[in-house]
């Protein structure tokens, strides 16, 4: 299991049993819920249906309910997520300090929406969110709550969810609470979601963030992304979650971190920094040594073939395995992807220099010697070159 990143979904339904939204619970490498840090749980669920699932896959058209204890909600890294597609389940053991209110005012103006997460609804609750009440949209109602002290919230305009509905009678006593929307194991159990694990590695990561807070240029900061097409997978599932929106179609990883900027790319690295156990290092799997190999191939044929397409031909590796590793066809992640039409062909239809290129790689890691030969010829490559990238796509020349 150790090779594989999970993530626990259960569905939030209304009174009509329609889905409403999901809570996204933690799950570890071992399927177990055992949580050592608060802070670090948020983060890696975050990290992982942003960066590994995809939110348009995992969630399709709904929200979904995250815990976020005080530690998180003061760090910087809540800024990196897309608002649009979380709500904020706020875990308070005590009274909300002022320092922790002013941050939650400030991100609800930024359109952060927030939610008092499982509780015995009682009146020492209320006093601990007291100072913060008029930006909650929502309170999480332990179905053990007594009947009486849902009257300290009907006054106030937020939605009430019954949790932990778990049998027949507690699903009558939800219905007497006159809640807006259900939680449990009654309706359904948490759905454990499994994604191809392809953690990046931490060394990378903060040699990245290094280069970004030292001023580098645009051309260091793409060299270093290009030492790594794992991250730089990762970064594609960033910028389509939701928080950009760009008129550009993207056709290279340069494009890509020039229309981000420095900033956020420095916090989305921090999220990776942070939701990334210490001394996990990188799963060197087989599917991740050919991620590897094939983006060095695609560089080391642009260049001789067509010197100035190897920014693109490296995007073009760095995407053309994305399927095997999420789980879902070429054509559906070009759908998802906002991709230029030329990266986009030469995927799905190996149609143009790059599609050529493309099929030149994936003939060499097949020994596809027919295709190799008229490959050869119509770009006039040497036998020395030849044989050099060949043996890189045996696996002999992996330290790229």
């Amino acid at each position: 299991m150790g090779n594989s990143t999970y993530i626990a979904k259960q569905p939030i339904l209304d009174t009509n049993g329609e889905v409403f939204a999901y809570e996204l619970l933690y799950r570890d490498t071992e399927v177990s819920s055992n949580i050592k840090n608060r802070k670090q749980a948020t983060v890696s669920v975050l990290s992982s249906a942003i960066n590994k699932f995809g939110v348009n896959k995992l969630l399709g058209e709904y929200k979904a309910f995250v815990k976020a204890d005080p530690e998180f909600i003061m760090h910087n890294v809540i800024e990196t997520i897309p608002k649009e597609y979380f709500i904020f389940a706020l875990q308070f053991d005590e009274e909300i300090k002022n320092k922790v209110k002013d941050r939650i005012i400030q991100l609800h103006k930024e359109g952060y929406t927030f939610a008092i997460n499982d509780t015995i609804l009682n009146e020492d609750v209320i006093k601990n969110y007291q100072s913060v009440l008029k930006y909650i949209s929502y309170v999480k109602i332990d179905v053990e709550t007594p009947l009486n002290n849902i009257s300290l919230i009907k006054d106030l305009n937020i939605k009430t969810i019954a949790t932990k509905v778990e049998d027949t009678d507690k699903e009558s006593t939800a219905k007497k609470m006159d809640v807006d929307f259900l939680q449990g194991f009654f309706f359904s159990v948490p759905k454990i979601e499994k994604q191809e694990k392809f953690d990046s590695e931490v060394e990378n990561i903060i040699r990245l963030c290094n280069k970004i807070m030292q001023d580098c240029s645009i051309d260091e900061i793409v060299e270093e992304f290009e030492k790594s097409p794992l991250v730089s997978i990762q970064l594609l599932k960033f910028i389509n979650s939701g928080l950009f929106h760009f008129r550009q179609k993207l056709s290279s990883i340069k494009q890509v971190v020039t229309l981000v900027g420095k900033t956020k790319l420095t916090q989305w690295l921090m999220l990776m920094i942070y939701s990334t156990p210490r001394g996990e290092g990188f799963v060197n799997t087989l599917l991740f040594d050919r991620v590897r190999s094939r983006t060095y191939l695609m560089q080391e044929i642009a260049k001789i073939v067509d010197k100035n397409k190897v920014s693109n031909a490296y995007f073009v590796g760095v995407i053309s395995l994305m399927d095997t590793l999420f789980g879902v066809s070429k054509r559906t992640l070009m759908h998802e992807l906002h991709i230029d039409k030329e990266i986009k062909e030469a995927i799905l239809k190996n149609d143009g220099i790059l599609g050529e290129i493309l099929s030149f790689v994936i003939a060499l890691e097949e020994f596809n010697t027919e295709f190799i030969d008229d490959f050869i010829e119509k770009y006039n490559i040497s036998q020395e070159s030849f044989e050099y990238l060949s043996l890189n796509a045996s696996g002999d020349l992996r330290d790229i």
